[in-house]
């Protein structure tokens, strides 16, 4: 069911970024680092360090700004990396960097850190990528994603002052834009049968299914009569006829 040599890569990738951001964790809560000061601060020169820092630096005052972003970077980044193997280092790279470098742009004035935004990203992109691509078992996995974090569209809102929207609206547009500049890469849609037929030149199957269908006709050159000429997908073998031995009475 499952390619285990991509299910551990996948695996190991998604597990190593949530360690990174729990080891950063523990060191900052239990010896009090405050590595807030290491997230992105917009237009600060000192702040350019927190494009790189600052998804994996969560706020110690409780465990629930870190706990709410594990689940979700474990598994999107999980699906990213089992079902876009192609694209995947390319587009989380690329979510990453474009989200913290357009939050420093944009962002307010203050210290923002968390890899909330680059979840947002990571769900924008496995979502769009879906429907891009028209592939059935792509676009599962995007509807799985709006039924598991659909409610996460509200985080785009400032609707907390203490909430970084920003940087959850500036992750959204940039998963979209990789899942467009990426789309002709990785995965692609399933073709139908008269798509293929097309391109390989053969006719389209006789519609015997419409009414105004008229089947071809052939003329018996012994009685004259015109008689229509159906063609069939599949002609049923006779039964093999049993070789039965005669009985002595």
């Amino acid at each position: 069911m499952f390619n285990s040599k991509v299910t551990r890569i996948s695996f190991t990738i998604a597990l190593s970024v949530l360690t990174i951001m729990w080891l950063v964790f523990i060191l900052d809560y239990s010896l009090g680092l405050k590595l807030y000061k290491y997230g992105v601060y917009p237009q600060r020169n000192s702040g350019l360090i927190g494009i790189i820092t600052a998804p994996f630096i969560h706020s110690t005052k409780d465990f629930s700004h870190i706990f709410s972003n594990s689940g979700p970077i474990f598994i999107l980044t999980w699906l990213l990396f089992y079902h876009y193997r192609d694209i995947a280092t390319r587009a989380f790279v690329s979510i990453f960097l474009l989200t913290g470098i357009s939050l420093w742009f944009l962002g307010r004035e203050n210290y923002h850190v968390g890899m909330s935004g680059v979840i947002y990203g990571l769900t924008a992109f496995l979502v769009f990528s879906g429907f891009f691509r028209k592939n059935m078992r792509v676009a599962g996995i995007s509807l799985f994603v709006i039924f598991i974090y659909g409610s996460m569209v509200w985080g785009v809102l400032p609707w907390k002052e203490q909430v970084s929207w920003e940087g959850h609206l500036l992750g959204l547009f940039s998963g979209l834009i990789m899942a467009v500049l990426l789309k002709s890469i990785g995965p692609q849609p399933e073709k139908l049968r008269y798509e293929i037929e097309e391109e390989l030149g053969i006719e389209p199957e006789l519609e015997y299914w419409k009414e105004d269908f008229v089947p071809p006709t052939t003329i018996d050159p012994d009685s004259g009569i015109e008689t229509p000429v159906y063609v069939y997908r599949f002609v049923p073998k006779p039964p093999p006829t049993e070789n039965k031995e005669p009985k002595n009475d």
